[in-house]
Parts: structure tokens; C-alpha cells; sequence
């Protein structure tokens, strides 16, 4: 796309909406515990998400409606007639600030200039934090995120800009030494408007999910409890589509950690053990004790996802 075409009408570029989470110096990995037994913790984590901002997962579907407006929309995703976030894209979400805030390889990216030593691990026996937890080729991962159900609130349709896909051979990824600047992450601010027809989760939805675990030590739950914008510096994720616009702010809240004591007494017994309530902050502290969060990338991934973000209105175009 040249930059003529993407200058539609010959205005300046607007200010780009996204900034970068500094690249981790190296990549920390040992074997994971494996699926073989049971040595750490088990259990699931239960909490809901609230919409900040409009979200927007598409099914790849137009839908007609009978809004004069908007006869055809870009539908939702669904399960059963119900809007839901998949579990997929909130694992990817997770997974990527995850990856950013750990001494872990870049697991998604089209940069040509990544350094060959943050690239993934294709040996099962080293595989980093990231991987230990989310799976790596050769390796199933130790969490799985079911789909965030709309148990509040309603869609609608909102109209959102035209937008252009990444360009990774653009100079702005580079430094002056032709490095790469770091992980890119877009930040929050007023939603643009546009002419393109969306069917979003309203902003204040809420939305109901699970994620089962096993086998995580107390540092790496932590660690996920950090990457869902639970720890401090508190941060808010983004997902979905329209994300340069505004779209896909989430924040977390009500969240309860179970844990499964005794996975021996899981399998062996007629009834099931109930599960145990555990401390958060207990977690969150053990991610810091077993050194897996970089704190300089932590805050900066913070300051990038702060919210509210009164004073930022996002591009409706060209940036």
C-alpha cells in the first residue's frame, strides 16, 4: 500500500496510537513439569470482564439487520446465538503480554529484524515461561481459556474507520540502529467513529469467563494473574478488532482462584475434592519471588495501557 493510497485526500498522518514494550534481553528457559504428574498447582480461575470500550470479535460473517443506516454489519462472534469472546482470542491476548513482561521469546511476528536468540524454542526440554504455560510446538500448554460469555449487557451497532493492515517493513518499528524498538501494543483513548458497520459489545458488558489450570507453579499463576491487569501497576488489555481505534478495552474484576489440593485424591476417589480458595496477592507476590516479571517492561507495558485515557482521541484515519 503506498503511502499516497493510505493519505486518502492528501492530509498528514495522524498520530500513531500504539507505542512499544522494550524487547526482553534474553530468553530464560528450562523443561516444563510436564503432564505426567502432579507437582504444582491445579485448579481454575473464575472472573468476569467488563467492556471499557466497545469490543468487537468478528465471525467473519455480514449479517443483514434493519437498521436503515447499516442494512448489512459485520457480525459478531456467537456460540449458540450468544455473544461470546473466544477463549482463543483471550488466550492470545493474555499470551501476548504475557510474552512481554518475561524474559520469554516472540512467539507471533512478522519482523524480519527479531534477533535470532528471541526466537521460540522448538525443543520441548527448554522451553520459556511463556511456553510453559500457553504450549509450544511439541508441547501442550498448562492453561486453557474458555469462551467469555455476555452475561450483562447487549450489542450494537457502531460504525468504526476503514483501517489498514500492519506494514512490518515500516522505518517506524526501527531504531537508529535499524533494531527493532520492541513489542507493539495500541493504547486506550475516546473510539473513533467511521463508516465501517460493526456489531460490538456495548461499553459497561459483562462478561463471564473460566480458565483451568494445572501444573503451574504459584509464580507462573501469578504471572497470568498480572498479564489479566490484576497487579500493580494495573493495566487494562485489549482485544478484538478496531483496536487502532479505540475498540477492545477490557478490564478484568471479581476474580477467584480455586485450587484443586489433591490431584491423587482427584483420580482415586469415588467424589470429587472440593476446591480451595487462594490468596491473589499471595500469587502475585510469588510471580516477583520467582523473579518472572521484568519490572522495566511491566511498566512500561502499564503506562501504554492505562485507562482512562480522556486526554487521547484515536485516529478515524490515516496514521
Amino acid at each position: 500500500m503506498s503511502n499516497d493510497r493510505r493519505n486518502r485526500g492528501g492530509a498528514q498522518p495522524l498520530p500513531k496510537p500504539y507505542d512499544f514494550v522494550p524487547l526482553a534481553s534474553r530468553v530464560e528457559c528450562r523443561a516444563p513439569e510436564g503432564h505426567h504428574r502432579y507437582t504444582h498447582l491445579n485448579g481454575a480461575l473464575h472472573a468476569q470482564l467488563i467492556a471499557r470500550s466497545p469490543v468487537h470479535v468478528a465471525s467473519g460473517l455480514l449479517e443483514q439487520t434493519s437498521n436503515q443506516r447499516y442494512p448489512m454489519v459485520k457480525a459478531h462472534f456467537r456460540v449458540n446465538g450468544t455473544p461470546v469472546i473466544p477463549g482463543t482470542s483471550l488466550k492470545g491476548c493474555i499470551r501476548s503480554i504475557v510474552e512481554a513482561i518475561s524474559s520469554s521469546s516472540v512467539s507471533v511476528t512478522r519482523a524480519r529484524q527479531l534477533p535470532h536468540k528471541l526466537k521460540p524454542s522448538d525443543k520441548p526440554e527448554c522451553l520459556d515461561v511463556a511456553q510453559r504455560i500457553f504450549g509450544a510446538l511439541g508441547y501442550q500448554g498448562q492453561v486453557r481459556f474458555g469462551d467469555a460469555v455476555l452475561t450483562g449487557g447487549q450489542t450494537e451497532i457502531r460504525g468504526a474507520p476503514q483501517l489498514f493492515r500492519p506494514r512490518p517493513e515500516a522505518p517506524i518499528y526501527l531504531d537508529q540502529s535499524r533494531s527493532l524498538k520492541g513489542r507493539k501494543f495500541y493504547m486506550h483513548g475516546k473510539p473513533a467513529s467511521g463508516d465501517l458497520p460493526l456489531e460490538v459489545c456495548s461499553v459497561g458488558s459483562t462478561l463471564t469467563f473460566r480458565m483451568d489450570f494445572e501444573n503451574l507453579t504459584p509464580g507462573e499463576l501469578g504471572l497470568l494473574l498480572i498479564a489479566l491487569g490484576l497487579g500493580e501497576p494495573r493495566w487494562y488489555p485489549k482485544l478484538g478488532g478496531g483496536k487502532p481505534a479505540c475498540l477492545g478495552t477490557i478490564e478484568v474484576v471479581e476474580p477467584k482462584v480455586e485450587i484443586t489440593e489433591s490431584m491423587q485424591q482427584w483420580y482415586t476417589d469415588f467424589d470429587m475434592p472440593a476446591p480451595q480458595a487462594r490468596d491473589i496477592p499471595a500469587l502475585l507476590q510469588a510471580a516477583l519471588n520467582e523473579r518472572l516479571v521484568l519490572e522495566d517492561q511491566a511498566r512500561r507495558l502499564a503506562d501504554i495501557l492505562r485507562w482512562p485515557r480522556d486526554d487521547r482521541q484515536c485516529p478515524d484515519r490515516s496514521y
